[in-house]
């Protein structure tokens, strides 16, 4: 799969949706790990989607609270003042952003999006003594907030992700800049439960900075190694 393609497919879109074919979801794959403004994209519809599970949480409910008879002082500075300006605002640049990635291009279909499950490994103990379990489904993605250990003597990074047989599902590479700021991974265990490896080398002499062992499990069904 070329970019042209993977833009005019909307592939991003359809990978976070889970309505790839497995070839093209295996081809769309390789393609943006070897495409940065691809990566990009997905790391950002990744992230949006795992942040409006946060905003969407916290932002109270104000239809509730409101009181068509009674009009207070004030008008519509009311709506400015940070209490309600900073979530209402934040809820609606998540909507915007969430109906041009996900929303708009399945109306037609009338097909309800799913939400990217997040799951963090920024704390994960990097020595493996306790394995974090991240519930997942078959064929599903979800992402992963990775922090990566900069070193100052190093320019790049080279950041991996390995399924329970020891092949490499995922492979990126950061600059130091880059590096400086929380990673979104988007994993696809396809039909593989079971142990998956982190790890995060800097480069260009190979020093491995971190190996985080997290577990993929298919709840109500068994492992499958």
């Amino acid at each position: 799969m070329d970019h042209d393609l993977a833009v005019k497919s909307q592939a991003c879109e359809k990978y976070l949706l889970g309505e790839l074919s497995p070839d093209l979801r295996d081809a769309y794959e390789e393609h943006y790990f070897s495409c940065a403004e691809c990566a990009t994209q997905l790391r950002m519809a990744a992230e949006l989607i795992g942040a409006s599970q946060h905003i969407f949480a916290k932002t109270p409910d104000l239809s509730a609270s409101m009181r068509p008879a009674v009009r207070e002082p004030g008008g519509w500075s009311r709506w400015l003042r940070p209490a309600f300006a900073i979530p209402v605002m934040a809820g609606l640049l998540l909507i915007v952003g969430y109906q041009n990635l996900l929303l708009i291009p399945r109306l037609q279909q009338s097909q309800a999006p799913r939400v990217l499950a997040m799951y963090s490994l920024i704390s994960a103990n990097t020595r493996g003594e306790t394995l974090p379990v991240f519930a997942a489904q078959p064929n599903q993605p979800f992402g992963l907030y990775v922090d990566i250990p900069v070193d100052p003597e190093i320019s790049n990074y080279k950041v991996s992700v390995q399924d329970p047989s020891g092949k490499t599902i995922l492979s990126s590479s950061l600059d130091s800049a880059q590096a400086q700021k929380t990673q979104v991974l988007v994993i696809n265990p396809g039909k593989k439960s079971g142990e998956y490896t982190l790890v995060i080398v800097g480069q260009p002499k190979p020093t491995e900075l971190a190996r985080i062992h997290f577990t993929v499990d298919f709840p109500g069904q068994l492992l499958q190694h």
